[in-house]
């Protein structure tokens, strides 16, 4: 049960220290954020003592709790002089950090000389594991900082409570409490020498107090600060009232941009037929709109309107209303809307004009190599045509995970080079009229492996590197099967790119209903039928499937060629 006691404790002082980087991030002091840090590895040192097994764990658990211990007192005696706001001589600060160490120091080393502790015993009764300790002549120097630690900061509370208006008397009870509360739990301990350990539930408590304080502070004192410089300030308007709609304040720059809140007297009640800004202020009011934000043209200006609505003490809510001249930064922004609209267009053009010339390139690229193919004339060109079907029935299918409409279209701009590594084979194999025999067909089956190094060449200095990637999976993989049956490089399944994959669908079909000078062409209800003969071992089971899907597209489209 303590166990879990100290282990739900340091859990708690963890939490408490992230909600304190979180509330303040940026504004945190150091001292607030060292006080925190030093509690939770205090408590995190008492969870690892509640658990030990041995001396040895106790000890190095013993140090933990001293190591965030002995510089507590300190680091919440800083605290309590930013509170009070009082601020100690610098020297008396390094005095403290040093006296500190030194005990730490003399806590750390005392295997080597006994003075602090005289001996320890790991003990255990009933489930609670504690060290039993005989102290040394030099222990008194912990309880002794301690005591003038905290005996300065009750004498700085005590001090800014009677004489420090700018200081809450609640901050200061707060104060006077947790520090006594810390004080007088670590008395009974070493009075009536507890097994059980309590100090870290006073930490917590500490910790809990002073977060609950610097939320206090900070909605207040800069709530004040904020609304006091805007109220001065002609930089910006303000308009604040209650909330039936009273006036409670405006500013000079306010009534310099609205004149005719400058003939309303404080306490005016804004009605429904009031016109303008106080219209358009007792909607705020009635609805409680805080998101939208208003521009009045007044006078030559444009004024931009942000209205905010705040809890005071004792839960009474005031409106405020922020005004700024927007006049310069809205001409500004029509200037640089009307100049991005024109650079976006001519970008636009240019970019289109480049990716039309970078595809009649690609185009005439793939043509010299097929025209050194006498087996394919026309394959580049309908293999591109079936990739363009096939894409656009994926996404309209909704295969959006993989395949997306900029995808699509640089799947069908690179198909063309999918052959680019015949460029590489002889003569006297491409344009063979028979088929292959086997050292023919090895060669042969080089070519993916060379029109992905050729293609990677061509492509190397181009902008777009997902079409370069994918230009180059297409060349390299559009051979491999499914079942790693396939070549060059004899991968399986989800391994071979998905593009090689459209790719390997568009390629077999063609060559299958395309006639060749070692074949003649299959009938369309064959050709499907082979494919679907050769999902999931030639080819993704799922592309297949959609694909089988685009038959009577397909075949439109082919008879169409034979037409012409």
């Amino acid at each position: 049960m303590y166990q879990i006691f100290c282990t739900v404790l340091f859990a708690v002082s963890f939490v408490l220290l992230v909600l304190l980087v979180y509330f303040f991030k940026n504004r945190i002091s150091l001292y607030y954020a060292m006080l925190f840090c030093t509690i939770v590895v205090t408590n995190f040192g008492y969870a690892l003592l509640s658990v030990a097994q041995n001396e040895e764990a106790a000890d190095v658990a013993n140090m933990t709790v001293y190591l965030g211990a002995c510089f507590s007192p300190f680091f919440l005696l800083m605290c309590v002089t930013e509170l009070c706001s009082v601020e100690l001589p610098k020297m008396v600060r390094v005095a403290g950090v040093l006296v500190e160490a030194a005990i730490l120091s003399v806590i750390a080393t005392n295997r080597y000389h006994h003075l602090y502790y005289k001996s320890v015993e790991l003990v255990q009764r009933g489930s609670v594991i504690f060290l039993e300790k005989e102290y040394g002549v030099l222990h008194l120097l912990y309880p002794v900082s301690l005591l003038g630690m905290v005996l300065t900061g009750i004498l700085i509370i005590s001090v800014s409570f009677f004489r420090k208006k700018i200081v809450s008397y609640i901050t200061c009870t707060v104060l006077l409490v947790l520090t006594c509360l810390l004080l007088l739990i670590y008395g009974l301990e070493r009075y009536f020498q507890f097994p059980v350990e309590l100090l870290p539930l006073g930490y917590v408590i500490a910790q809990i107090g002073v977060l609950l304080l610097l939320i206090r502070i900070s909605l207040y004192d800069v709530t004040a600060i904020s609304a006091d410089y805007m109220m001065q300030s002609m930089e910006y308007g303000v308009v604040v009232c209650d909330n039936a709609g009273r006036l409670a304040g405006v500013n000079e720059a306010a009534k310099l941009w609205f004149p005719e809140l400058a003939e309303l007297n404080i306490d005016y009640v804004v009605h429904r037929e009031d016109t303008g800004f106080l219209r358009q202020l007792q909607r705020w009011i009635r609805e409680k709109d805080e998101k939208e934000n208003c521009f009045f043209e007044q006078n030559g200006y444009v004024i931009e309107a942000r209205h905010r609505c705040l809890t005071q003490r004792f839960g009474k809510k005031i409106h405020c209303i922020s005004l700024r001249d927007d006049t310069q930064e809205q001409k500004y922004r029509k200037l640089i809307e009307n100049y991005n609209e024109n650079l976006a267009r001519e970008v636009d053009e240019k970019t289109e004009q480049l990716s039309q010339m970078r595809q009649d390139i690609t185009l005439s690229m793939a043509s010299i190599v097929e025209n050194r193919d006498n087996n394919t004339g026309g394959h580049i060109k309908r293999t591109s045509d079936v990739i363009k079907v096939f894409v656009n029935h994926l996404l309209e299918e909704g295969e959006q995970a993989k395949l997306t409409p900029a995808i699509a279209k640089k799947i069908i701009n690179a198909a063309p080079l999918h052959d680019f590594g015949k460029i590489a084979i002889p003569d006297r194999i491409l344009n063979k009229p028979g088929k292959f025999d086997p050292e023919e067909y090895e060669l042969m089956k080089m070519h993916p492996e060379k029109g992905a190094v050729i293609v990677s060449q061509i492509l190397q200095n181009v902008d777009d590197a997902v079409f370069r990637e994918i230009a180059v999976n297409i060349a390299h993989y559009h051979h491999e099967k499914w079942d790693g049956t396939g070549y060059p490089s004899g991968i399986a399944g989800e391994q071979i790119p998905y593009e090689a994959r459209i790719m390997a669908l568009a390629d077999v079909f063609d060559a299958l209903v395309s006639r060749r000078v070692y074949k003649e062409r299959f009938g369309y209800d064959r050709v499907f039928e082979m494919i679907e003969e050769a999902c999931g071992t030639q080819f993704d089971p799922v592309l297949c499937r959609k694909f089988l899907e685009c038959r009577n597209e397909l075949i439109l489209m082919y008879d169409s060629y034979s037409e012409t």
